[in-house]
């Protein structure tokens, strides 16, 4: 699939355009992305509710099926995979307040920020938490995020992705415990193009970038949780992954106040900036190489849940999204971690851009395999993949 070359258009309803490749628009300006956001994916959260109490008691469904589905060989009720980010945060403890058996994981690429470990800590140290930590081996990792940049391609979060799944479902393998609890939230991150954030579980896509590289793919083995994985992991071991954060009305603003009431939790400034390599991506790389901005897909889920209204989003994006940070100090942080200078990253940065598309990719095979997985079993379309 080529990439097409359009003149530039914003939708008239939400605030995403044409900095996503193949984003559509109707005859009156409408866009794809908040077109199925509202007619699929509000459909799996609490936000289909009008009333309150119809919201609110999904949560409380949710954790009576888990309890329901204690193993009886493990001495934890669910896997909760922690970052010291508010979402994933919030999840463990709504987990432990309901009176589960959590065992938090964290998956330590190298990138955590003093303030997510500190959270992390105190995250852990309420009862009825214990925690488990898999660590990357560094120079292996530091190859695969290099390669992924060499590429030009938006997604270099990709290995990390992959690596946090890969790590959830070993973990619960081992432990025998069959749900995972995830932060995700299809309220904050409903929209996110594929052109920005590809699927991370198709293997032939990441050994097409690495071996663009000469990065060796055995480097990948390790972190890889690709399609076949994740089908054994869900039917053969009957390991499942659910969403607290979907059956109620989850407010960010009230989940820091929450946390920093109930741990002494600290903020660490923008979405998912509790990483620093997520903080250089998302505020700096993705605007200056792709003149992606993530700020759009998270200000058009908010204008379609009403949380904001498209002039105050417009009002925002309107300050650079690297406004609020130390641009030079986080360049030349990452480009000494990862072997580069200054200069060399820079220049990566203003190199052309490549997306998912120019690279070999099981983008057709993983669609048919994803949309018969839903059919057999029932269960809606509430992703890009």
């Amino acid at each position: 699939m080529s990439t097409p070359q359009e003149p530039y258009q914003i939708c008239v309803r939400c605030v995403m355009d044409t900095s996503d490749p193949w984003i559509r628009f109707n005859r009156l300006g409408v866009c794809n992305h908040c077109t199925e956001f509202l007619a699929t994916r509000v459909a799996v959260t609490a936000y289909q509710h009008r009333r309150p109490q119809q919201a609110e008691s999904g949560l409380n469904a949710l954790f009576e099926e888990v309890r329901s589905k204690r193993s009886p060989g493990s001495d934890h009720d669910v896997v909760v995979g922690v970052s010291g980010g508010v979402d994933s945060s919030s999840v463990a403890m709504l987990a432990q307040q309901a009176g589960l058996r959590v065992l938090a994981v964290h998956m330590d690429n190298g990138w955590d920020t003093p303030i997510a470990i500190q959270n992390i800590y105190k995250l852990i140290g309420l009862p009825g938490i214990s925690y488990h930590a898999e660590v990357l081996h560094w120079n292996g990792f530091k190859a695969i995020q290099r390669a992924f940049i060499e590429a030009g391609v938006p997604d270099i979060e990709l290995p990390t992705d992959i690596a946090i799944q890969a790590a959830l479902h070993r973990v619960a393998q081992q432990r025998r415990i069959s749900i995972i609890l995830s932060g995700g939230n299809i309220a904050n991150e409903g929209i996110l193009p594929p052109a920005w954030l590809y699927n991370a579980r198709d293997s032939r896509y990441a050994h097409a970038v690495l071996q663009k590289a000469g990065t060796p793919p055995k480097l990948y083995q390790s972190i890889n949780f690709g399609f076949r994985r994740e089908l054994r992991c869900r039917l053969l071991h009957r390991i499942q992954t659910l969403y607290p954060l979907n059956r109620f009305r989850y407010d960010k603003e009230a989940a820091r106040h929450n946390l920093k009431q109930a741990i002494g939790w600290q903020s660490y400034g923008g979405k998912h900036c509790e990483s620093t390599f997520t903080r250089f991506t998302q505020l700096v790389y993705l605007p200056k190489r792709h003149q992606v901005d993530y700020r759009r897909g998270y200000l058009s889920a908010d204008i379609c849940i009403g949380k904001t209204t498209r002039s105050e989003a417009l009002q925002q994006l309107e300050t650079p999204p690297w406004a609020k940070i130390q641009v030079d100090q986080d360049l030349a942080f990452v480009a000494r971690k990862l072997d580069y200078t200054p200069a060399q990253l820079e220049a990566a940065m203003h190199s052309p851009p490549s997306w998912y598309s120019d690279f070999p990719n099981g983008e057709r095979l993983l669609g048919v395999a994803y949309n018969t997985y839903r059919l057999l079993t029932g269960r809606p379309k509430a992703s890009n993949f």
